[in-house]
């Protein structure tokens, strides 16, 4: 399947859940954009550090919940949305730590270089699913990960390009034209973060076609 593909069935599925996603995952969108923009308001020009450990106490929760939300509508099932949050918030030390390990080797790699960031990105794009899904520890599921994407490096990284590129634009141009004014720009981050959320539903159509390859 191409990346047009994939792309365009999960811009069907977020636009045909939008209510549901938006009752799953903005609430803690908005608390993670409320945090950042305090961290950015305290810190100054030392935020990058805080605001990604900012960042680490709120998207195991969303991202798992989104998962498991996926995994859910894939097999019909119409899950509680209270329920997938209690899930998420049980599974939170383990995805914090695997998404501790991945955002710090991905800061790392594109410190050195943008290509080995990106590289980083897509090995370990399905770390996320085996974790939540298949109750892998985090180690464990970098590494499988690392084995499963081997034959989709191009498929996700054009998703990456085409769902992270813009988002991170946004973000920057949010930062530098609102930061006097916190309601439009956490309320701007929150939906910025909504539309990220694309390349989890992307990355899990990949992942769920491997799983049954397999």
């Amino acid at each position: 399947m191409t990346p047009f593909n994939i792309l365009r069935d999960a811009l069907y599925f977020f636009t045909r859940h939008l209510t549901s996603l938006l009752a799953l995952c903005l609430p803690w969108l908005a608390l993670e954009s409320i945090v950042r923009y305090q961290v950015m308001l305290q810190a100054g020009q030392e935020a990058g550090l805080w605001e990604m450990l900012a960042g680490l106490l709120f998207y195991p929760i969303y991202t798992g919940s989104l998962i498991m939300f996926l995994s859910a509508r894939s097999h019909g099932v119409v899950p509680s949305i209270t329920a997938l949050w209690g899930d998420a918030i049980r599974l939170w030390p383990r995805f914090a730590i695997l998404a501790g390990l991945t955002a710090g080797m991905v800061v790392l790699g594109f410190s050195l270089m943008i290509i080995p960031g990106f590289l980083i990105m897509v090995k370990f794009a399905f770390a996320e699913p085996l974790l939540v899904l298949r109750g892998l520890p985090p180690l464990q599921a970098l590494r499988i990960s690392f084995e499963r994407t081997r034959g989709h490096f191009l498929t996700l990284l054009a998703c990456i390009m085409v769902t992270l590129l813009p988002a991170w634009m946004l973000d920057a141009w949010i930062t530098s034209h609102f930061m006097a004014e916190p309601v439009v720009m956490i309320a701007l981050q929150s939906l910025s973060g909504m539309l990220q959320l694309l390349l989890t539903i992307a990355v899990f159509r990949l992942f769920m076609m491997t799983d049954s390859d397999n």
